[in-house]
């Protein structure tokens, strides 16, 4: 297969991959929380370097499709679907923090799981249309969850 007829998918991944270290966030932004949860807002949460590994990695899947390189988005796909969880503390305060949406909030990673796995068998079966397919999916999962709960979430922790 030629580069030509994948070219408009692929700039559509990479527009979608351009905004650098996507955080999620909460639309839920109770107040409720304790004075030392508070002040620990405003440290950087591990979260924020797994978001950045990813985005580092669904770049590199980007380019690996645009050389029909499947061995490497094969390689690169356990990374997105088995991508390191933050410590149990903050997977608790992150939990606590999006309340009733905690199951949204999983099950978008869950999907995001599901999704790469599947590009990655994909990828191993060298079937470029699927990869792209299962790419454009795990992006459409990543896209859902922060919108949902990006902004808010920034804001409760990061005060932005």
């Amino acid at each position: 297969m030629t580069l030509c007829k994948y070219s408009t998918k692929i700039v559509l991944l990479l527009v979608l991959t351009a905004p650098s270290a996507w955080l999620m966030a909460s639309g839920d932004n109770d107040d409720q929380h304790s004075a030392r949860e508070q002040k620990s807002s405003s440290e950087e949460l591990v979260l924020r370097s797994i978001m950045r590994e990813l985005d580092e990695n669904m770049r590199e899947v980007v380019g690996a499709i645009s050389r029909e390189n499947w061995e490497r988005v094969a390689e690169i796909a356990p990374l997105i679907a088995d991508h390191p969880e933050p410590p149990f503390g903050e997977k608790t305060r992150i939990l606590r923090f999006v309340g009733t949406d905690a199951a949204r909030f999983r099950g978008y990673d869950r999907q995001v799981h599901e999704t790469a796995r599947n590009m990655g068998d994909k990828a191993r079966q060298a079937d470029g249309q699927a990869v792209i397919e299962a790419f454009s999916r795990v992006q459409n999962h990543c896209l859902a969850c922060h919108q949902e709960f990006k902004e808010g979430f920034r804001a409760h922790f990061y005060g932005k």
